[in-house]
């Protein structure tokens, strides 16, 4: 633990530490003396009133989803030198040349495409997210027993958001760290699309078809790496992974990469400390990580977690335990315009106590006392997720319903003109463009002008120029994966019973680009790529044609140069909208779940001391 030295005031020889809870072996001392402080993950706007009740019930962190992803670029497969795939790259992870209208490229390169490596690096998500974090600490005396110090003996409890950054050391350059870790990513890669594929052979909502078709993909993996089964097969993936990255940890320290650690001081205005601007400032030295919190850096208070006397087995009977609410967001940027918070920095956070001095308290200040700090170790580094994070937003999904024109024409007719126009825009300049043949024909420029809308106008000609220049930017760029970030419910179409169950199993869960068996009604089916590129391309019921009806588009779409692993899972996601459609009586189906679930921590119990025993 590292401790701040103060000559006026002795120092108390307190611990602050992780919540026993978290401790590798719950409650016992050993392993509480070197624990960090944790940082425990909740759903939902009682968050508060929940941890308050049971501290250790927060939600269980996914090895997939709760950290930093980065990618890594692999080959498409060997139709490379021809065939697009989602996003076709180069070596260097730039787009792809386009191709020459006889299929050619201007340069016959391998054509890249980029996969999920899941890093080691905690994520947290933001309120808007609908996830909240609280870091948690517990304090005790360093003597036999490790007993507990009582709350009373504490004048001030509050915690610190610092940021990390990588010192590369002279003569190392960054693309020779680069190099390094990319054995590393490329195993997070694999064991990704491993894990991917574990997911779609325990899929509840799959058929049993499909179920099986992911499962024989795993025996044909565990098959390939030697394993005799597919459970042997992710555990020795993960354990090289594990290797590979404390390889990598040791790398570092051998070659001196270090961390800097930079402390966030608010502007001082007029005397007042600004809520909105500030700086970054290196802590160059141990005194300065430990400093005074007076000095003017930015603390958060810690809240003590008082049970109810009478719950004798609640999780902080008999424990001097603290919780304070970890920004992930907010207004504050430095001069330049900077945020705080981006997805882009480390950071780490650090708690500290003060303890009560044996002077006058100055009564109505926090704190109340000058008495010496007690500082915990750094708890484990992490990133903020950018506000646009996919697997975020989907936590919170949100159901617009467009106004029913019908209605809105009724209630037109009852209300004066402009009654139900309360969004009012006053322009200094009216600009006034002018339509001629359903298209813009110029316009012109007037004076002042107050408009007034209606929200169900406003949301309607939205959606309205979305979906018009959504099949223009999927056409022009190419980018025919952002299809499967829009799910719609189309009118009805018939779609082959054979080719809808090949097609359904989609990569990583099999290659669409290599002969390979699908179970239809019973029975095995080889099913040849070339054939099953042409069912996708050609006819009536190809795929063009379901673009065409689903986008709302009357050219043909160019995907005569994807391969089968690229039309994949397009071709799925169209068949998804098509499977719920309305039933007989106007009734819409269920729609597919979204975000992530809910997995609490398991509960644990102290392994010291003895039951009826005081921690």
């Amino acid at each position: 633990m590292v401790i701040t030295r103060q000559a006026k005031h002795p120092l108390p020889d307190w611990r602050l530490v992780g919540p026993w809870y978290r401790w590798p072996r719950p409650g016992l001392p050993a392993d509480g003396r070197v624990s960090r402080p944790a940082i425990q993950k909740f759903a939902g706007d009682d968050f508060i009133k929940d941890f308050l009740a049971h501290p250790q019930r927060s939600l269980k962190y996914d090895d997939q989803i709760d950290v930093v992803n980065a990618y890594q670029l692999v080959e498409a497969g060997s139709f490379a030198a021809k065939v697009l795939c989602l996003l076709p790259l180069t070596a260097a992870g730039k787009p792809a040349p386009k191709y020459e209208a006889d299929g050619t490229t201007p340069a016959k390169a391998t054509v890249y495409r980029a996969r999920l490596a899941p890093t080691s690096l905690r994520k947290l998500y933001q309120p808007a997210h609908d996830r909240h974090y609280l870091v948690t600490c517990q304090l005790h005396c360093d003597a036999p027993g490790f007993p507990r110090v009582a709350r009373q003996q504490v004048c001030q409890a509050g915690f610190v958001v610092r940021r990390r950054r990588s010192i590369l050391p002279p003569g190392l350059s960054a693309e020779t760290v680069t190099e390094q870790a990319k054995a590393a990513q490329a195993m997070a890669a694999e064991l990704h699309e491993l894990l991917t594929l574990d997911a779609a052979a325990s899929d509840p909502q799959a058929s049993a078809g499909l179920r099986a078709n992911a499962q024989r993909q795993q025996a044909r993996h565990a098959a390939h790496e030697k394993q005799t089964d597919w459970s042997a097969l992710l555990a020795d993936k993960r354990d090289k992974l594990e290797a590979e990255r404390k390889r990598l940890q040791r790398w570092y320290d051998e070659h001196g990469v270090t961390v800097d650690i930079d402390a966030w001081f608010p502007t001082q205005q007029d005397g007042r400390t600004s809520r909105v601007y500030g700086e970054w400032r290196h802590l160059d030295s141990a005194e300065k990580l430990v400093a005074d919190v007076t000095g003017g850096e930015q603390w958060y208070p810690l809240f003590p977690v008082i049970p109810d006397p009478r719950e004798a087995q609640h999780d902080a009977a008999g424990c001097s335990l603290y919780y304070g609410t970890i920004p992930t967001g907010g207004l504050q940027h430095d001069a330049t315009g900077a945020a705080r918070f981006d997805d882009l920095m480390t950071y780490e956070i650090r708690c500290f106590v003060r303890q009560h001095h044996s002077c006058p308290s100055r009564v109505g200040k926090t704190p109340d006392c000058h008495g010496p700090l007690v500082w915990s170790l750094p708890s484990d580094a992490f990133r903020v997720a950018a506000p646009f994070d996919v697997l975020g937003a989907a936590n919170r999904p949100i159901t617009i319903k467009m106004p029913d024109l019908r209605e809105l024409a009724a209630q037109a007719a009852t209300r004066p003109r402009g009654k139900l126009s309360p969004i009012r825009f006053v322009q200094p300049q009216h600009l006034s463009p002018k339509v001629k043949d359903n298209a813009a024909d110029g316009g012109e420029m007037g004076g002042e002008a107050i408009c007034s809308f209606s929200i169900p106008l406003i949301t309607i000609i939205a959606l309205f120029v979305l979906s018009l220049f959504l099949p223009i930017v999927v056409f022009i760029f190419n980018l025919w994966f952002l299809l499967v970030f829009r799910f719609c419910i189309p009118p009805q179409i018939k779609v082959a019973a054979g080719l809808d169950a090949a097609l359904a199993v989609t990569p990583p869960k099999v290659d669409l680009d290599a002969e390979f068996s699908v179970r239809i009604e019973g029975l095995d089916t080889l099913v040849d790529p070339d054939d099953l590129h042409d069912a996708l391309t050609i006819g009536g019921d190809s795929m063009k044609t379901r673009i065409k009806s689903d986008v709302g588009v009357d050219d043909d779409p160019a995907i005569d140069d994807l391969n089968n692993n690229s039309l994949g899972p397009i071709d799925q996601t169209l068949q998804d909208n098509a499977a719920r459609l309305p039933a007989s009586d106007g009734t819409l189906p269920p729609l597919p779940p979204v975000g992530t679930p809910l997995i609490y921590e398991e509960p644990v119990v102290p392994v010291w001391p003895p039951a009826g025993a005081t921690r």
